[in-house]
Formats: structure tokens, C-alpha cells, sequence
């Protein structure tokens, strides 16, 4: 097997043979997906970073890995940094490396890597950089003990959980193409597919989707690409034909001439698109079908409110015997997590957890997406704040939330940072604003009571959250980037934190959800989970911050009791009684 220098050293031997002097591996597949199939990790294989996001560039004497704020410290920990120069994207971007290196030929892979941002590269860079295309990825040419890619099982999602038909969707695509005098919408988003067509699938962990493409023609006719192994032509009750996915080039051959394609400018890659224009009109904007799925339905919105209730207790459940355990045993991040998975695992429509459950305790807190292995198991101590950010995918709901635990009498400093950290989390989950708010506003709010003594958090505030589907979904956010309004039923995290290197993490992250009354927004909070009481400062809180925690831990109590025994019950009613004596 090779380790990371024979790999470089292997990766750089193509460089020279294929006259290239870098070459682009993005954490991504063909699809675009967070979360990737296990032949697709290639980023993870050629640098250890087991991360979500993230790029590397390989050059012909140096290697480059760049990440954002969640992962600086994870990167460090993982990345061998003898051969990888580790930046975050805040310093520098792979862009600007290549602007300062003059690079002259850089290669990538044209499967992989969005149309837009090849494009988006060659303008930038100019006439000087060469960006070539290459045939074959060259991690595959070295990676001899590469997962072979699985045969799909998709299954058909129904209406109870879905509360809309797949026809009734189909024909607003359908209505889309004939405003827009287009021929075929394309769909690249894996989460946009499972959507419009009511299908789920294990392909991927983590996450119900999909792996396809497909293609819908204005006339209502459906052809989906994919490596399956069920035809759900029957089920479906639409005209569509299944079909492999390497057929969606000779299909684009045969039937794209002088037709007209809209494609999403974020998921198309370079390949497919070029395709398109080789046959035809390309014409590129964003997936209407995203939005249109942010906008959870009756039965989604109610799914979700339901989902957060098992979800909760599982949640309550588990802080109840994490105190007990920290306190009378010696357990593990590693303990932790199984047992806090396992409970989930016992609900209700469960299908899966939503992302690898992060488990830190003391510094390990402090590494915002933290993930527990042998090498980094730390024991649980009581004098440690315990931070645990985790989630699930429930057939009628997906959840992500993160609670901040702790054993002992904490210090005075961690005391009033969960405090700041609470009040940002409060105002976001308090604010009412005029319809057509976008998360920008809401962002500040979150990092105002940090910044009043110069500190920060370097993640966004929120981001949405699917239905059965993505953890992380497009487009709604709270972030200083956010672009789009929010409408009724969108759902994103509220996660306001602070993380004091090598010493302790603070998170707390609820999902909410947006409502529209009477031109104006508000949000309900799904998630059903008790703050940590000893971590709050009652002093620093005002009487409508305290308020809020006493009316929103009265409904915990009240939909979560029935879920407790004796024990559990005693203690989750301590844990809400009111802050306002």
C-alpha cells in the first residue's frame, strides 16, 4: 500500500508524462454530492483529510490542500504537512495559488469538476494557463484497491411521506420548460432527482439519495440515468424510461440536435455540459427544482416537527446517561457515540444517521467537524465541557443538532462564553423581520454578543436542512453569503459557537423552521433537546431571552416526557423547570 509521499510521488511521474504542471482533485463525484461514495474519495485517499469539503492541488515540486474554517485544525491533525501545504480558503484559494504560481498547464478532470467553475478559472487565469481536460483521473490510475462503484437499489418514497405525487411534480418542471420555450431540463443535483421523482435510495451513507441524472423533456417524458439494479417504472405511475448511466452521452447524441437545454449552473460538470453544446443550446441558471424543494410541504413540515420529537428524546435520553456514566465510569468519545447511535437507531422510521456523530471532549471540542477514532479517543472527563453535534435520517424527517454537556461546576469563562453563544442563538431563533429576509441579518445577530469582546465563530451561522434528503441543502442559509429570501416551510440550523483551541468547544444548534404571518417572518424551532442549565449565566440574560428559554424548555418537557423512564423523567424536569424563579 502507499503512503502519502509514494502517492505524490506517483501522481507527480503523470504530471511529467501528460506535460501538466498541476493537477486539480476537488472533494466531489460526478454528482456534486457533501457526502461521497466510497469510490469517489479520492482527495481523502492522496491526503489522509477525511473532511466534507476541501481541494487539493498536486504540483510537480509542491502539494496544496485548502479548507475553510471548520476543518483548519482537523487538517493539521490529519494532513501530513511535510507534503501538503495546508491553507484556509479565507488566506488563499486554489485560484489564487494558480495566479501566483503562473501556471501554465493545469489539469483535471472534467467529470468531476462544475462547467462553471472550469469556465469561471479559464477567465480569470487568461490566455497564459492552459486548463486541459484529462481522460482518465489520475488518482485512478495509481489507486489499485479502488471501491468499485455499487449497483443503486432505489426505492419510491409515498405520499405520506412525501405529501406531493411525483406527477403533480413533474408537471411544474413541465410548466417551467414551456414558460422558458425550452426542450429538456436537466437534472445533475442527485437530491433535485430523489426529490422531483419521490425516490430514496442507500447509495451513499448518510444520505437517502439517489445516484442519477436524468432528463426531463417538455412533453412531460422522463429518462433517468443510473447504475440500477430496480426498475420503479411501474411504481412511479409516470412516462420514464430507465436507462445506464453512460447512456446519458449517446442519448444527448441522438436526441439533442438543435434542441434546448437548462441545466443547473452549480452541478453540471465540465463533460456533460460540453456535450450539451456540442449538440445543441446550453442554457445554464439555477436548479428551480431546489428551490422549490426548500419549501417543505404540510406533510413535510409536519414530519419534520415529528421527527424532531423521537429524534429529541433520543438526544435527552442520552445526555441523562452521559452525566451518569461521566460521573460513576470511565467511558470514551468512542463509548459516547455508539450508545447515542444506537438509541437513534431504535426510533421510529429511522434510516440512517445523518452525518458521522461528532463526539469532542476538552480540546477535541475545540475541532468544529471533530471526528472520534482510535488514534484520538480521548476519556470523558468531568472537568471537561463535552460537545456533540449529531443526527438522523428518519423516512419522515432529517435532523441535525448539537448540544454543549456539562459534569462538573464549569469555569467562569466557559460559563459566560455558552452564555454569549446562547444569546446569539436566542436572537436568531426570537427574530421577526419583513417578508423577503435573506440570513445575512441573521447572521449578525447570531455573532453579536461574541463580537462585543472581539471573538467569533468561522462557520456560517445555518445552513437548510432537507426532508429525508441533504443535511446540508441548498439555497436557504444564515451566512454573510446568503441569497435568497426565505418563504414558509424552509428549514435551516441555528449553530451560533465558540472554540478555544486546545481547550474546549461550545455549539448549540437547533433546526428552525420559517413561517410567514402576515408579511412577516418568524421561525418555530424543531429541534426538542434541554440546554445545559449549569453553563448558563442568568445575570448576562434579559427577561425576553428568559423567557424564551423557559417557554421553549417547557415544550421540551412536554413532548419529550412520555419518551422517559422515572429516572430520566426527574432529571429532565429539573433540567426545564424555569430559569424566573
Amino acid at each position: 500500500m502507499l503512503n502519502t509521499s509514494k502517492k505524490i510521488a506517483e501522481i507527480r511521474k503523470l504530471l511529467i508524462k501528460n506535460k501538466i504542471d498541476y493537477y486539480l482533485i476537488p472533494h466531489s463525484d460526478e454528482y456534486q454530492n457533501e457526502f461521497l461514495p466510497n469510490y469517489s474519495k479520492r482527495l481523502e485517499w492522496i491526503s489522509n483529510f477525511t473532511g466534507s469539503a476541501g481541494d487539493v492541488i498536486v504540483g510537480i515540486k509542491e502539494a496544496y490542500l485548502f479548507v475553510d474554517g471548520r476543518y483548519t485544525i482537523q487538517a493539521q491533525n490529519e494532513v501530513n504537512k511535510r507534503q501538503y501545504k495546508i491553507f484556509n480558503y479565507n488566506k488563499l484559494t486554489p485560484l489564487n495559488l494558480l495566479k501566483l504560481k503562473k501556471a501554465k498547464n493545469v489539469g483535471f478532470d472534467g467529470n468531476i469538476l462544475p462547467y462553471f467553475k472550469i469556465k469561471s478559472y479559464s477567465k480569470s487565469l487568461g490566455k497564459k494557463t492552459n486548463l486541459i481536460p484529462l481522460e482518465k483521473n489520475l488518482i485512478d490510475q495509481i489507486w489499485k484497491t479502488k471501491p468499485k462503484k455499487s449497483i443503486s437499489k432505489p426505492f419510491v418514497l409515498e405520499k405520506n411521506f412525501s405529501g406531493e405525487s411525483t406527477k403533480s411534480k413533474i408537471n411544474k418542471i413541465v410548466d417551467f420548460l414551456k414558460k422558458s420555450k425550452t426542450d429538456y431540463y436537466v437534472l445533475t443535483a442527485c437530491d433535485s432527482i430523489s426529490w422531483v421523482f419521490n425516490i430514496r435510495s442507500n447509495d451513499i451513507e448518510y444520505t437517502p439519495i439517489f445516484l442519477s441524472q436524468a432528463i426531463i423533456h417538455k412533453t412531460g417524458k422522463c429518462y433517468i440515468f443510473s447504475d440500477c439494479k430496480n426498475n420503479l417504472k411501474k411504481q412511479l405511475k409516470i412516462d420514464v424510461s430507465f436507462k445506464k448511466q453512460k447512456d446519458i452521452y449517446p442519448f444527448i447524441k441522438k436526441c439533442g440536435i438543435n434542441k434546448s437545454f437548462i441545466c443547473d449552473i452549480n452541478t453540471i460538470n465540465f463533460n456533460l455540459a460540453n456535450a450539451i453544446k456540442s449538440y445543441g443550446t446550453l442554457k445554464l441558471q439555477g436548479d428551480v427544482i431546489q428551490l422549490l424543494k426548500s419549501k417543505k410541504n404540510k406533510t413535510e413540515q409536519k414530519g419534520m416537527i415529528n421527527s424532531h420529537k423521537r429524534d429529541g428524546a433520543s438526544l435527552t435520553k442520552f445526555m441523562f446517561w452521559a452525566k451518569n456514566q461521566v460521573q460513576n465510569k470511565n467511558i470514551t468519545e468512542i463509548d459516547a457515540i455508539k450508545y447515542l447511535d444506537n438509541l437513534r437507531k431504535s426510533n421510529k422510521n429511522f434510516f440512517s444517521l445523518s452525518f458521522p456523530t461528532i463526539a469532542g471532549t476538552g480540546s477535541n471540542g475545540a475541532i468544529v467537524h471533530y471526528r472520534a477514532n482510535k488514534l484520538t479517543n480521548k476519556k470523558i472527563r468531568k472537568s471537561d465541557l463535552f460537545l456533540v453535534d449529531s443526527g438522523a435520517q428518519y423516512f419522515d424527517g432529517t435532523t441535525d443538532v448539537t448540544r454543549t454537556i456539562s459534569f462538573n461546576k464549569p469555569r467562569k469563562d466557559q460559563i459566560d462564553m455558552y452564555t454569549r453563544v446562547l444569546k446569539g442563538h436566542i436572537a436568531v431563533a426570537r427574530s421577526k423581520f419583513k417578508y423577503g429576509e435573506k440570513g445575512k441579518r441573521l447572521d449578525n445577530l447570531a455573532r453579536k454578543y461574541l463580537k462585543e469582546i472581539n471573538c467569533n465563530f468561522e462557520h456560517g451561522t445555518g445552513h437548510g436542512v432537507g426532508c429525508f434528503l441533504n443535511v446540508h441543502e441548498s439555497p436557504p442559509s444564515i451566512s454573510q453569503f446568503s441569497r435568497i429570501s426565505f418563504e414558509e416551510g424552509m428549514v435551516v440550523s441555528n449553530e451560533p459557537g465558540f472554540y478555544k483551541k486546545n481547550d474546549y468547544g461550545i455549539r448549540i444548534e437547533s433546526l428552525i423552521m420559517s413561517k410567514i404571518s402576515k408579511g412577516y417572518l418568524h421561525f418555530k424551532t424543531l429541534t426538542m433537546a434541554p440546554f445545559e442549565r449549569d453553563l448558563i449565566n442568568k445575570k448576562m440574560l434579559n427577561k425576553k431571552e428568559i423567557e424564551w428559554i423557559d417557554k421553549y424548555h417547557s415544550d421540551v418537557k412536554s413532548n419529550l416526557l412520555r419518551f422517559m423512564n422515572e429516572q430520566e423523567k426527574k432529571w429532565l424536569i429539573n433540567q426545564t423547570s424555569p430559569l424566573i424563579n
